[in-house]
This record gives C-alpha cells, structure tokens and sequence, in this order.
C-alpha cells in the first residue's frame, strides 16, 4: 500500500512540474532569429537599432512592410523588405566590399609574442633532464613501496632500511624533476 502511495504521489509531483515548464513558451512568443557571418553586426528595423547578431527579437509594432538591414564596417549592407508579421529566422554571409576580400581577423592582429627566437639546446636539455628526473622518481618511489610492503610482511630490517635510502633518492629525484620543468618553462617561456 505504501509504496503504490509513493508512485502515484511520484507521478502527481511529474504532472505538476510539467504543467510549470516553460519549454513551449518563446515558441508561442514568435520570436524571430537573425544571425550574420561575421557577427556583431548592428541589426535595424525600419532604421532603429534593435541589437547586434546573433539576434532573437519580436517585432516592435504590427504594422508592415519593415525594412531589415545589417550594416558592419567594410562589408556591404544588408537590406531586405519584410511584408508579412510572421517569424523569420535568417543566417546571411555579410559580403566584404570591392578590393578588401574576406578580412581574417586572426592575421588582421597578428604579432608575434617572442622578441627574439627561442634557444633550442638548453631547451632539449632541461626536457631530457625533466623526464629523466620523473621516470628516476617513479622508479625509486617503487622501489621503496616494494621493501616497505616486505618490511611490513616479514619485519626484515634490511628491507626498511632499503625503503628508507630509496625513499631519499626518490626525494631528490622529484627535486630534479621540479627543477628541470622550472628551467624547461623558464627557456620556453622567458624572452
């Protein structure tokens, strides 16, 4: 009995939160879409700006015919008449004018970060002397686990004296580690 209780209380909780839900709504409000490439193209009605693209917006009145138009500096303006009050939902490629071809924005502002060339040599070194240094460090980080494992299973003093001197040389091996990637960043990175 309880637990038909809990399912039918379960699926009163889903109809109710469904009844809530706001999945349908911009739908029903008829927004319309506009987006360009490239975007952050001011959009106008009829003349006012009602934002950049990518864009959802309603109409502002009912009234039509409206004149659409997408206007951005070195490319052709856009214009297009819309005579009915249903939604639109447009994509439209932005033309470049004569002479300018299509700008690339990433070359546009292209300068590059380093000053002066980077030094190969001590940069192979520092990598050679980073991975190196961690592969050591792994290495005797297990070494010293295996003869702890042994010291904690048979009591052998020799093992844990082992563990300990392995343990030390992994210490400085992670110290050689941090050291080479510190220099590795350092000629990578350090005009």
């Amino acid at each position: 009995m309880r637990s038909k209780n809990n399912i039918l209380l379960i699926v009163a909780a889903f109809f109710s939160l469904q009844s809530f839900g706001q999945s349908g709504d911009s739908l029903r409000i008829g927004y319309n879409y506009i987006n360009s490439f490239p975007q952050n193209a001011p959009v106008y009605i009829n003349d006012e700006p009602v934002g950049m693209t990518p864009l959802f917006f309603v109409w502002p009145d009912s009234i039509f015919p409206k004149q659409l138009k997408l206007s951005k500096n070195g490319y052709v303006e856009y214009s297009e008449s819309i005579n009915s009050p249903g939604t639109i939902s447009k994509n439209v490629n932005l033309i470049p004018k004569q002479g300018k071809g299509f700008p690339d924005p990433v070359r546009e502002d292209r300068d590059p970060y380093f000053k002066s060339q980077r030094k190969i040599v001590p940069i192979v070194i520092s990598s050679l002397a980073t991975i190196g240094a961690g592969i050591s460090a792994f290495y005797f980080k297990s070494l010293a686990i295996e003869n702890r494992d042994l010291y904690d299973n048979t009591g052998d003093k020799a093992a844990y004296d082992r563990k300990k001197k392995y343990d030390l040389y992994g210490g400085v091996s992670l110290i050689l580690f941090q050291a080479g990637l510190g220099a590795l960043l350092y000629y990578l990175l350090i005009d």
